[in-house]
């Protein structure tokens, strides 16, 4: 299905509307290739429209190689009826390098003879099709690895765009997920994650952390400790529910540790101004 992007020009800056479609880090329904849509067939101000590929055209494993392709794709060699490459023709994909969840793009060539709305359509055509792939949260695009110096920004978010419809995505929120590092302590990942319909931010949260760090520094949670957690808010009260029998296959430093990680994350959230434990559905001031 294609989905639409409208852009708003308001001063100086430009918000994208994107209608029906959102950053998507969770890898379903096909990957979206987005391109700069024909003023000849998309009146009234639409800028921005969409084809989807199946998954399977892209290298399995590897996330840089998985950028490369989806930037191969954008750049010419998607052959979806009607698509045409937001990036103009004599362009050469010098780097891809992924850094903490950013994917840092250098190009080359026509890239740095854009400006106005057409570099605006196409930086956000790019960090649009890449941000779904899982671990990638910001885009940053440089031309000869140098800054354009009319572009007021070189670093692009999934909260960037603003959405306009409610079918696929509510909004995106900013969290600090917590993980612990090789000696054991606790380290933050600043994360933008997508809420869906119907979930609840503290969902969003579990749900990321058991998806693992993106820093490959960082450890992975306990995944049984996790899968026996839910969650539920009461007036700015996020009440974490543990089964026990998950816990009790955990060793203790590792459960106590595994908890401080859900807590501090799910305090992280605006809108949370306490973390409540209940064990088995009954509440508990700290786990024993």
């Amino acid at each position: 299905m294609k989905r639409k992007l409208i852009v708003l020009t308001a001063l100086a800056l430009v918000l994208l509307a994107l209608a029906g479609c959102g950053v998507v880090q969770k890898e379903q329904e096909g990957l979206r290739l987005y391109y700069a849509a024909s003023l000849d067939t998309h009146r009234g101000g639409d800028a921005i429209d969409s084809v989807t590929i199946d998954w399977d055209e892209l290298p399995q494993g590897d996330q840089v190689a998985r950028a490369e392709s989806v930037l191969a794709l954008l750049m010419g060699m998607c052959q979806e009826k009607g698509f045409q490459s937001p990036i103009p023709a004599g362009t050469t994909l010098r780097s891809v390098t992924i850094i903490g969840g950013t994917a840092c793009v250098d190009f080359s060539g026509s890239y740095g003879q854009l400006s106005g709305m057409a570099l605006t359509i196409a930086d956000y055509c790019v960090a649009l099709s890449l941000t779904q792939l899982e671990g990638i949260y910001a885009v940053r695009i440089t031309v000869n690895e140098q800054d354009l110096a009319y572009r007021d920004n070189d670093l692009f978010l999934a909260g960037d765009v603003l959405l306009t419809s409610m079918d696929d995505v509510v909004r995106t929120l900013t969290a600090r997920l917590y993980f612990p590092n090789s000696d054991g302590d606790l380290e933050a990942e600043e994360r933008l994650l997508t809420q869906y319909e119907g979930q609840s931010a503290a969902d969003v949260v579990l749900s990321a952390l058991g998806d693992g760090p993106s820093d490959d520094d960082l450890q992975p949670l306990a995944e049984k400790g996790l899968s026996g957690m839910t969650v539920r808010m009461d007036n700015g009260v996020c009440q974490l529910n543990v089964a026990s029998a998950s816990m009790e296959e955990l060793e203790d430093d590792t459960a106590r540790q595994l908890l401080l990680c859900v807590t501090q994350s799910l305090q992280s959230l605006e809108g949370i101004s306490s973390v409540q434990l209940y064990i088995d559905g009954t509440y508990a001031e700290t786990y024993e």
